[in-house]
């Protein structure tokens, strides 16, 4: 299991593809998950000596992907198919075991053309398609949670492709954004799972829901890092954790009926859990351990993500150290 980064953490430096390395090195981390277009962007030239760097400091690439929802984008199945054609020998050349990619965001649960089902049956076309080119160059392809599909939807979705080539890349954080636990979607996703997103985060009640933080530094949100690393080295020892932070929110509409009626599998016992959560990060609010909506308007996010990086990776290694340790 090792640690690195999730290059959308530092998306505000603007950074080329040699300032991304410097950085992960700086950080001592030991890989990189970043966009396979940036990569494709560069000269021959360019690409070699991104690689030649890479290897030299002996970090892992990670590829993302992109996207597969034809409902969302409008495209058909064959278009998204054919931008995914030059991934895949791509991320065999730089010798990247997955390319990432997601359903959506939460807004296409309430999309009443096409409906989330008639998505998820477009979504399932195009994910057999890649499963099969995939399967031509060692690549897997990982479907995130993202705050769009629940854990068990993405595991139905995982399922019905039935292909060893898609699996999921599970986001420790994004749980939370659609009323789950972090653990129980975890456990749910966790015979799939092939990397990780690596993230904490807080909720708290608002007027129209709840908020749903960006990222928040490794724990001191609500996610409970340390079972769910123990999970993932049981299941898979070579799972990487990629470190990912953001700042600002996404408001949840948890009062909205269209997004209510979006889930079928809303059980008392899942709501009580939220409503703890909500209630535990409240608590955490109060304590000012995150900012307020109005707070986080005011945060020079480009300069606190940076800034928190390093705090960032000694928790994750120090965290992972402490696993590995007890399995040894």
């Amino acid at each position: 299991m090792r640690v690195g980064l999730d290059a959308h953490t530092l998306r505000q430096m603007n950074l080329d593809l040699l300032g991304l390395l410097d950085q992960t090195v700086a950080h001592g981390l030991e890989g990189v998950h970043f966009s396979a277009s940036a990569l494709l962007a560069q000269s021959e030239a360019e690409r070699r000596q991104f690689l030649e760097k890479a290897h030299s400091h002996q970090l892992y690439l990670e590829l993302v992907g992109a996207g597969v929802n034809p409902g969302r984008s409008g495209k058909s199945v064959a278009e998204i198919v054919a931008e995914w054609q030059p991934l895949f020998p791509l991320a065999a050349e730089v010798g990247s075991p997955i390319l990432n990619t997601c359903f959506g965001l939460l807004k296409e649960r309430t999309f009443t053309s096409p409906t989330l089902a008639e998505q998820l049956e477009l979504t399932a076309k195009v994910l057999r398609e890649l499963g099969k080119m995939a399967a031509d160059y060692g690549v897997i392809v990982t479907m995130e949670l993202h705050v769009d599909l629940t854990s068990r939807e993405l595991a139905r979705l995982i399922e019905t492709v039935d292909s060893p080539h898609v699996g999921v890349n599970l986001d420790t954080a994004n749980a939370l954004g659609l009323l789950e636990d972090p653990i129980e979607a975890a456990r749910n996703l966790l015979p799939y799972v092939h990397t990780t997103h690596f993230k904490d985060t807080c909720i708290y009640l608002t007027a129209e829901g709840y908020n749903w933080l960006g990222g928040a530094p490794l724990g001191r949100g609500l996610v409970d890092l340390p079972t769910i690393v123990e999970m993932l080295y049981t299941a898979n020892p070579k799972i990487n954790l990629n470190i990912e932070d953001s700042g600002g929110f996404i408001p949840i509409p948890l009062y909205d009926e269209a997004f209510l009626q979006s889930f079928d599998d809303l059980t008392p016992q899942r709501m009580a859990r939220l409503i703890h959560h909500l209630w535990q990060g409240e608590q955490q609010l109060r304590s000012g351990l995150h900012p307020r909506p109005e707070e986080s308007k005011l945060v020079n996010w480009a300069e606190v993500i940076p800034a928190r990086l390093q705090y960032n990776a000694d928790y994750a290694r120090r965290l992972r150290d402490e696993v590995v340790a007890r399995h040894k």
